[in-house]
């Protein structure tokens, strides 16, 4: 099983045409039998971002399968915020534009993923003490992890577990923030659930690790940016991620501008 796992490529005015068309032409060669997206497709989630994003996703799908999440930059806050209005037109035009189903789920052969939405807007459960953090941090409630924890206990026997939603799970190296709301405590949320691959991006920094906790592992890929974005001066990214019965491979690519197109990183090589 091959996986392109790309976040955060913000189309709108930081969207850069040169990335896009490298990671096309990668995934029209049927490189991939999947693309995962880990959210913020828009930069201000306007119809012509939708659209755009929309277009690239429909070139993908038409040679491989294709699992997306929405990013908190596709979420119009602003219509329920602090529970106040109405919950339907914020993720209106993800819905229209990119996938219906905020929370997807697939199961292809040795492999079963789970979709969460980890962007709420502006909620009575995301508020912090920071004012950074308003419609910017992310949340996984109770019953979310309730439902990825039923899913993998269903999954067959053998199957890599793959959990992905938009948010960083691990703090970041560069912007020392976390993710999600509860901070450290999603570790351990995750960890629960079974998981043993989670992808994420947001925190727009590669980032791969292994975690173990209590005995339990899990491998974690945080995608950076395709769109001029980036942290820390560091080169737009994605990572490739290969499944085999003995060894999971994550693979960051990161952009050379001298080559004009995107270059491996060594591998990260986990033993299943």
């Amino acid at each position: 099983m091959r996986i392109l796992q790309i976040s955060d490529v913000h189309f709108g005015r930081h969207v850069v045409a040169a990335n896009l068309a490298a990671v096309a032409r990668r995934v029209a060669e049927r490189r991939y039998d999947l693309v995962v997206v880990v959210g913020d497709l828009t930069q201000r989630n306007f119809r012509g971002q939708f659209s755009g994003a929309g277009a690239f996703l429909a070139g993908a799908r038409a040679v491989s399968t294709v699992f997306v999440v929405p990013g908190n930059h596709d979420v119009a806050w602003w219509w329920k915020p602090i529970g106040i209005g109405f919950r339907w037109p914020m993720l209106r035009g993800y819905r229209k534009w990119i996938a219906d189903d905020l929370e997807p789920t697939l199961r292809l052969p040795g492999v079963t993923l789970v979709g969460l939405n980890s962007c709420h807007g502006i909620q009575p459960y995301t508020l912090t003490t920071r004012l950074r953090d308003l419609s910017v941090v992310g949340a996984i409630r109770p019953a979310q992890w309730a439902h990825a924890r039923a899913l993998f206990a269903a999954a067959p026997a053998g199957d890599l577990k793959v959990l992905v939603f938009h948010h960083n799970l691990l703090r970041g190296d560069l912007s020392n923030r976390w993710g999600l709301v509860n901070r450290a405590e999603g570790i351990s949320e995750a960890l629960a659930t079974g998981v043993d691959l989670v992808l994420n991006g947001h925190d727009h920094q590669t980032r791969i690790d292994a975690v173990e906790v209590g005995g339990r592992r899990m491998v974690v890929s945080h995608s950076t940016t395709l769109s001029d974005r980036t942290r820390g001066g560091l080169p737009p990214a994605f990572q490739e991620i290969e499944i085999r019965p003995e060894a999971l491979t994550v693979r960051a690519c990161t952009w050379d501008r001298d080559a004009g197109d995107f270059t491996p990183r060594p591998d990260r090589v986990f033993a299943r």
